[in-house]
Order: structure tokens, then sequence, then C-alpha cells
């Protein structure tokens, strides 16, 4: 089973900084360093990095995505807890895009109840979901 991730928005909200591709490499290799450590994923993943195509007339900035091969559905529970645990630890957490045969799903919030609901929505197979919320309802 093959996800892709990719960061939502990059744009960060706020002080004017970001745009498109401002810091996506950093964060990338960020985020494969992180689950490339991570013990509930070794032998369980393959893991690399590559620039999506860029548009044309454009350079691209690099890196954009992490392209992960997971052995089994189990692994796919680690996967989805490793990138949460990874945007809690950013001061500024990117929204990250995950996507698996074709359903995109946009994490963007690092709670328990994100990461089953994301789990849920892929193993029940229901096709393009919404967004997770970002706990603003409460």
């Amino acid at each position: 089973m093959e996800v892709n991730l990719t960061f939502g928005d990059e744009t960060p909200d706020g002080d004017g900084e970001g745009g498109p591709g401002d810091g996506s490499a950093a964060s990338v290799l960020s985020l494969y360093r992180w689950l490339v450590a991570e013990p509930e994923l070794r032998g369980h993943a393959r893991l690399s990095t590559r620039a999506r195509h860029a548009a044309p007339g454009t350079m691209g900035d690099g890196l954009d995505l992490v392209n992960v091969v997971l052995a089994n559905s189990i692994a796919l529970g680690g996967l989805v807890t490793a990138v949460a645990a990874w945007r809690g630890s950013r001061p500024r957490p990117p929204q990250v895009r995950l996507e698996r045969d074709g359903v995109v799903i946009t994490l963007q919030d690092s709670s328990p109840e994100t990461v089953e609901q994301v789990l849920r929505l892929w193993n029940e197979g229901t096709g393009p979901a919404p967004a997770p919320a970002d706990g603003d309802d409460e």
C-alpha cells in the first residue's frame, strides 16, 4: 500500500512568511527523518523523498513529498500516528496531506481522535472525505 505525504496550504497563518514551497523541502526532510526513526515503521515501510513535477516554466523547489510504501495495513496506523506526532513536535505545524488510492485527507490537528477518523475513513474505503476538523468546534 502506498501513501504520499505532502504539505497542505504551504502558506503559514499570520506573519506573511511562507508561500508556495517556502520551507517545504525542509519540512519534507524533517518528516522523512522522523518517519525513518519511528520504531513502529521499521521493517514495515519503505520511505523515499521526491519532487512532484513542477509547473511548466518553473523550476520547482526541490523535494516536496514523502512517499511511503507500507508492507501491510497494520503499519498504516503507525504511519498516521507518527505523522500526527511529528506535527505535534513542530512550533508551527503545517497541514499534512495524506494520499492513499486517490483519497486525500488533510491532517490539521494531531489528536488521537483525528488519527482514528483518518484510519476509519481509509479502512471503510468510503472515498474522498472532508478534512478532519482542527478542533475549533468544541
